[in-house]
C-alpha cells in the first residue's frame, strides 16, 4: 500500500516555505514548470518523512510471540475469519480491508452496527506507541481484542471465541501457544460467556469458576497476540514521495542542495 504527498501537502507542512512566496525567484520558477528548491532545514524535514529513515520495528516486550511466524500465520487466519463475530459476517478485515490500505473508506466503521468513529489503518501500526483514536491501548495485541467483544463491531465474547479456536484451529493454536484446555464440558465452559454487555453471556461468565475464566481469557489474549504478530508485518510501501526524496537526497533529483 502506498501513500503519496502532493506539493499542496508539502506546502501545508511548511516544506515549501519561501519557495512558495510570491516574491522569491524559486516561486516564479514553479509557475514556469521548473522544480522548487529546498533549504537545508527543509531537506532534513523531508529526510525525516522519507520511508528510508524509518527505523526497525520496535520490540513489544508484552508479547513474546510478536515476531513468531507460527503465531503470525495463525493471526492472519483469525484476521479474515468471520466466525469471530456474533452474526458470522464480520471479521477484522471487514473494516481493515487490504485493498483499501487496511481501512474501509467509510466515515464511520461498520461491523454488527455502526461505530462512532472512522476506521484507522493498521499499516505501520507496529510503530504506534498508543492505539485507537484516543490512545487508550498501549499494545497492538490489546487493541486487537477490543473490537472482538464490542457490541457494535464483532459483537461476540471470549467464551464463544475460545470454542471457535478449539473447534477450527486446535493444531495451529497448540503449535504456537501450547495445549488448549478441554472445552468439551459446556457446563464448565459455556458456548457464550464473557464480561460483556449481553446479560446472558455475562451471567454465564459470572457462573464460571475463576480458574475456568482465566483459562478462557488466556485463549482470548493469545488470539490478540497472534493478530499482532500478523499485523506487525503490515508495513507501508514506498510511494512516489519516497522516490522523490530518495532522488533529492542522493543529489540526482530536482531541488537538491549542492553537495
Amino acid at each position: 500500500m502506498k501513500v503519496t504527498l502532493s506539493l499542496a501537502v508539502l506546502a501545508a507542512l511548511g516544506l515549501l516555505g519561501g519557495c512558495m512566496a510570491a516574491s522569491s525567484p524559486s516561486a516564479r520558477s514553479t509557475t514556469t514548470g521548473q522544480p522548487p528548491t529546498f533549504t537545508p532545514d527543509q531537506l532534513e524535514l523531508l529526510r525525516a518523512l522519507w520511508i528510508g529513515s524509518l527505523p526497525p520495528k520496535p520490540d513489544d516486550p508484552s508479547n513474546r510471540y510478536a515476531d513468531d511466524p507460527d503465531a503470525g500465520a495463525l493471526g492472519e487466519a483469525f484476521f479474515f475469519d468471520t466466525r469471530f463475530s456474533a452474526n458470522g459476517n464480520v471479521s477484522c478485515s471487514s473494516c481493515h480491508q487490504p485493498e483499501l490500505a487496511f481501512t474501509d473508506g467509510l466515515p464511520r466503521g461498520r461491523g454488527i452496527g455502526e461505530t462512532p468513529r472512522s476506521t484507522m489503518s493498521v499499516l505501520g501500526a507496529a510503530y504506534a506507541p498508543y492505539l485507537f483514536w484516543d490512545g487508550r491501548k498501549d499494545s497492538l495485541w490489546a487493541q486487537a481484542l477490543g473490537p472482538l467483544e464490542n457490541g457494535l463491531e464483532h459483537g461476540g465474547n471470549r467464551g464463544m471465541y475460545a470454542h471457535v479456536v478449539a473447534d477450527h484451529y486446535r493444531a495451529d493454536y497448540e503449535a504456537a501457544f501450547g495445549p488448549l484446555p478441554d472445552l468439551a464440558d459446556t457446563g464448565r465452559f459455556p458456548l457464550s460467556a464473557g464480561p460483556v454487555d449481553d446479560p446472558a453471556a455475562r451471567a454465564a461468565w459470572e457462573g464460571m469458576t475463576a480458574a475456568d475464566r482465566d483459562a478462557v481469557t488466556d485463549i482470548y489474549v493469545n488470539m490478540g497476540k497472534a493478530i499482532e504478530a500478523y499485523e506487525r508485518g503490515l508495513l507501508p510501501g514506498e510511494s512516489r514521495f519516497d522516490r522523490f526524496v530518495e532522488a533529492l537526497l542522493g543529489g540526482s533529483g530536482p531541488g537538491a542542495a549542492p553537495g
